[in-house]
């Protein structure tokens, strides 16, 4: 499983300091061309983080990174 690994580039919607390599991975899932926080994407298909989560594990096979802040 990948552990969680902090990048210096900022989220181009809310303009968050750092994004993470969760927020890489479900970017790439979802055909995004830059890194988006995963609160972001969570607020562009009206659901909650928790939710989103959910959802990249049932549909694209993706388990959130371990050291993932909690919710």
């Amino acid at each position: 499983m990948p552990v969680l690994h902090w990048y210096e580039i900022p989220c181009p919607v809310c303009g968050a300091e750092e994004t993470n390599s969760w927020d890489k991975r479900i970017s790439r899932a979802l055909g995004y061309k830059h890194i988006v926080c995963e609160k972001c994407i969570a607020k562009e298909y009206d659901v909650t983080p928790e939710e989103l989560r959910e959802t990249m594990q049932k549909h694209f096979g993706l388990l959130p990174c371990p050291g993932l802040p909690d919710l």
